[in-house]
């Protein structure tokens, strides 16, 4: 059954060389502008993967000359397959909330692009780091199962909110393809995501976690949290309590989902931060600058980050442009 993204991919690039048919396939999707950050995690997986066959595929909206090369460069320095799958934004109009973004649900098209190339894929966020062996996620079985998760901070109160027995986050997703074109999940969840719109209107409400939440409850299988660590490089007020991370080093794929990612610059003094650095230095994409606080929330993050470095002139600095935002 054809639905408004079926025609979605313009068109699909393979560049370099490497990759094999029996090859573990590894999924990024997002805008132009993130393909440095997905890169350096599929360098990252190269990294604690040195004999594994891996394909890569990038799902995004424009590829430019300069990122061509790197992601060629990729290619050639991690041996692996590279894919370039071209997004038409426009067939996502009926999808999209307040925000506009369509980069949101590129998710929807990982499964039903590769099913010609493979039984399963591996969708990782492009704000993450591999340190770990993927073997067994490579080799498990999927036999009655669409994929395999990984739950989500607050698990019980997101799934009373949608409803659901459980609640995962949908930043990794082993994805059993051939499951979920037979259950027919691709028609399902763009249609889901257009009920959405009609219930909510454009409000900012309900994006592809949810979706894929309620779609898929009952159907998947949940794998321990190392596979998906969240870990936090947000500051809590003063007087709040501060976020415990587990040893970075325990983890499997680490997933830093917060406002402050590895590439914003005043969060260079984690352990684990420097450690993705020095990967992105080893990559194509060496010597990227590091992005400054932008924007309300980022800058009371770098102030916050400053005070409790006891960077005193960076925490003054940023407070001050914080409370700028705010008159």
């Amino acid at each position: 059954m054809a639905n408004v993204l079926s025609n979605a991919i313009i068109k699909t690039i393979r560049l370099g060389r490497g990759g094999e048919e029996k090859s573990f396939h590894i999924a990024f999707t997002g805008t132009a502008d993130y393909i440095s950050h997905m890169g350096v995690v599929a360098f990252s997986v190269r990294k604690w993967n040195p004999d594994m066959p891996l394909s890569f595929h990038f799902f995004v909206n424009a590829l430019s000359d300069t990122e061509r090369g790197h992601l060629i460069d990729l290619s050639r320095m991690t041996k692996a397959a590279v894919y370039v799958h071209l997004i038409d934004d426009s067939c996502f109009t009926s999808l999209l909330l307040s925000d506009g973004v369509a980069a949101f649900f590129y998710r929807f098209l990982v499964a039903p692009t590769l099913a010609s190339l493979t039984d399963r894929v591996l969708y990782l966020d492009g704000d993450m780091m591999c340190r770990g062996d993927l073997t067994p996620l490579w080799k498990l079985d999927l036999t009655g199962i669409d994929a395999a998760v990984v739950t989500d901070r607050r698990e019980e109160s997101n799934a009373k909110r949608v409803g659901t027995s459980k609640y995962f986050n949908a930043g990794m997703m082993l994805i059993h393809i051939d499951q979920w074109m037979q259950d027919g999940l691709f028609d399902d969840i763009v249609r889901r995501a257009q009920e959405n719109v009609a219930k909510v209107g454009n409000r900012l409400s309900h994006h592809d976690q949810d979706i894929h939440n309620q779609m898929l409850d009952g159907r998947v299988k949940y794998l321990p949290k190392k596979y998906n660590y969240l870990y936090n490089l947000d500051r809590q007020s003063l007087f709040a309590k501060q976020p415990e991370n587990e040893d970075y080093r325990n983890q499997v794929i680490i997933h830093f989902a917060g406002h402050a990612k590895p590439w914003h610059s005043w969060v260079q003094d984690w352990p684990a931060v420097k450690e993705y650095a020095a990967l992105q230095e080893a990559s194509p994409w060496k010597g990227y600058p590091l992005v400054p606080p932008k924007g309300r929330k980022n800058l009371h993050q770098a102030a916050r980050t400053a005070r409790m470095q006891h960077h005193y002139g960076e925490m003054v600095k940023w407070y001050v442009e914080y409370i700028k935002t705010k008159i």
